[in-house]
């Protein structure tokens, strides 16, 4: 390889990480002519470069058309920061949280590849012998999971119609929201009330609880689940949780927060 493919290359890469780490460093959406003029990219190169992370749901755009991260890249970035120390803590509150629940609980981000779907990032699963077992990794619904329409309600009118669009409302189990108008009824009002609930919608006997993680920024990162069989509590037995549910997300969100702020 000749040495001006190879510094072309580099070049490449240095660019794209230069827009990553300007919009992921930022503490409000970037327009794009600020992320131009600041890094010196030539403008077709940088709205290139913008697209290619767009599509690759590395960064998403609001209202303005100014970037902020999306769920890529703040996976990325719990995967890289929440280990050692960080890590124990994050578990060490799962732990309490699903000692006090009797139930499984865990943490599910946002995933665009190769389709929009919640997947399964940290999940202490608890000892009752009749248990639902969701493997971490495992992709669940966003129209039919507790921690999916929790991301959905997050989203803006536009983004919503970007993400409905690549996906079809099937039926999962025997209460799964299959009409578009009623699963965008149902997000209003998780939106308003800042939690979500699963009656048995994703599976059959199964019913679930999660509230959203934000960074200070206001951007969705994570939502907090607990799911368990329907035979043992009801939606309305978890509700009951929800002062334990906030104070785990409060501390989650903390622990996020410090980590950020010793890796800055």
């Amino acid at each position: 390889m000749s040495e001006k493919v190879v510094s072309e290359k580099v070049n490449s890469v240095d660019r794209l990480v230069n827009v990553i780490e300007r919009i992921g460093s930022s503490k409000s959406p970037v327009p794009a002519s600020d992320i131009i003029f600041e890094s010196g990219i030539p403008k077709p190169t940088c709205h290139r470069l913008l697209q290619l992370l767009e599509e690759t749901n590395y960064i998403q755009q609001d209202e303005r058309g100014h970037f902020y991260p999306s769920s890529q890249m703040l996976s990325i970035a719990l995967d890289v920061k929440w280990t050692n120390q960080h890590k124990l803590q994050r578990q060490a509150i799962l732990h309490g949280l699903s000692r006090k629940l009797e139930e499984t609980c865990g943490l599910a981000l946002a995933n665009d590849d190769p389709m929009p779907h919640m997947v399964y990032y940290d999940r202490i699963q608890t000892n009752w012998p009749l248990q639902i077992v969701i493997p971490v990794g495992f992709p669940t619904p966003l129209w039919a999971s507790a921690s999916g329409k929790l991301y959905l309600s997050t989203l803006t009118p536009a983004q919503l119609r970007k993400v409905l669009s690549k996906i079809e409302l099937t039926q999962c189990a025997k209460n799964t929201i299959t009409d578009l108008q009623t699963l965008k009824k149902e997000l209003s009002l998780i939106k308003r009330r800042g939690y979500s609930l699963d009656d048995e919608e994703f599976i059959d006997g199964m019913v679930a609880i999660a509230l959203p993680l934000y960074d200070q920024q206001g951007h969705f990162m994570a939502a907090a689940f607990c799911h368990c069989p329907k035979s043992r509590k009801s939606v309305s037995d978890l509700e009951n949780y929800l002062p334990i549910l906030r104070s785990a997300q409060q501390s989650l969100e903390t622990v996020y927060q410090d980590m950020k702020d010793q890796f800055n």
